[in-house]
């Protein structure tokens, strides 16, 4: 049956299919700890590293050199996404120099491997610096989404890579001993 009343007493812990139109009143500050069946993309946690010397890396070298610019993370979860994010400058070094810089990932204390999209494939990496008439002093900032394989406490370790023309000494940052190069690795949930 119906019942009609004009006001109701106690707890209304037990009432349900409420339609949404008709509840009124100021709501209480939601905790979401024990939310369920959240679609995915989560933060689950962010690790920031620098080198706190604020160390130059200089190459003169055709080959991807490691430099000491590197973030390290271990997933909490399976199937997560990292969001890698490096920040600095760089310095072609002269007339004519250039430079191409990349990031490699090395999982569980294995071997690097550039993970740059298409670049890596061609040895191009993320960017270039070129400054066919100038000596360029350049900000950067390289942000990807990584999607490795990993087992559950397996470290993963994000490193920049450089390497030159040949005509030139290279370096990130493009002044020693003063700016930094901030890394950061994001873990997102699958």
């Amino acid at each position: 049956g119906v019942c009609t009343a004009t006001t109701f007493s106690g707890s209304g812990a037990s009432l349900t299919s409420l339609p949404a139109a008709q509840l009124t009143g100021t709501l209480p500050a939601i905790n979401g700890s024990n939310l369920t069946n959240v679609s995915a993309g989560k933060i689950l946690q962010i690790v920031q590293q620098y080198d706190t010397n604020f160390t130059r890396a200089a190459v003169n070298s055709n080959s991807f050199t490691a430099t000491t610019h590197q973030v390290s993370i271990t997933p909490t979860a399976a199937n997560s996404k990292i969001l890698i994010n490096f920040a600095s400058d760089c310095n072609n070094n002269g007339v004519g120099g250039s430079m191409w810089v990349t990031v490699y990932r090395s999982i569980n204390g294995g071997s690097f491997s550039d993970i740059a999209p298409n670049g890596g494939n061609a040895g191009l990496g993320f960017f270039k610096n070129y400054g066919a008439n100038s000596r360029n002093e350049l900000p950067f900032c390289i942000n990807y989404l990584d999607d490795p394989s990993y087992s559950l406490g397996n470290a993963i370790v994000y490193k920049l890579y450089i390497k030159s023309s040949g005509a030139s000494t290279v370096e990130i940052p493009h002044a020693g001993n003063y700016n930094p190069c901030v890394n950061m690795a994001t873990e997102i949930a699958a």
